[in-house]
């Protein structure tokens, strides 16, 4: 089963019903409600996404969400190696390179995101979310 991180604008489509992308990215999530990948999301990015939420929904609206969300797909720790990993990434945005390391130092094979240009140089291959629904139907 591959393991995928989603990046928080994927989540944050689904979460907040963002338009005309929810749609695309809804669907790449539920491929783990459907067991067909083990999902998972940067800890670093559900402080993000609860921050964003919050002010559009409301703090309890925005906790109650989260916690839907963390039912299905589990953390990629953002600890100590992550962060110093990050700090020597060229990835030039440091939430980016946060990301990609999370995900390179928990193994994960795919980060699902809408800006793939952002991680270029990530070793952990990033890929848009009908992209990577074009990978499972191989």
């Amino acid at each position: 089963m591959k393991r995928v991180l989603f990046d928080s604008d994927v989540l944050l489509d689904v979460l907040a019903q963002r338009q005309p992308f929810v749609i695309a990215s809804a669907r790449a999530l539920n491929t783990v409600t459907r067991k067909q990948v083990q999902g998972y999301v940067s800890g670093h990015a559900v402080t993000n996404i609860f921050y964003i939420l919050r002010r559009q929904i409301g703090s309890e609206s925005a906790r109650e969400l989260i916690a839907r969300l963390l039912q299905r797909i589990q953390i990629a720790s953002v600890t100590d190696e992550v962060i110093r990993q990050a700090l020597q990434s060229v990835i030039a945005d440091f939430e980016d390179a946060v990301t990609s390391a999370a995900a390179n130092i928990a193994d994960l094979e795919i980060i699902v995101t809408r800006n793939t240009s952002d991680f270029t140089h990530s070793p952990v291959p990033a890929m848009l979310p009908e992209e990577f629904l074009a990978t499972l139907s191989d």
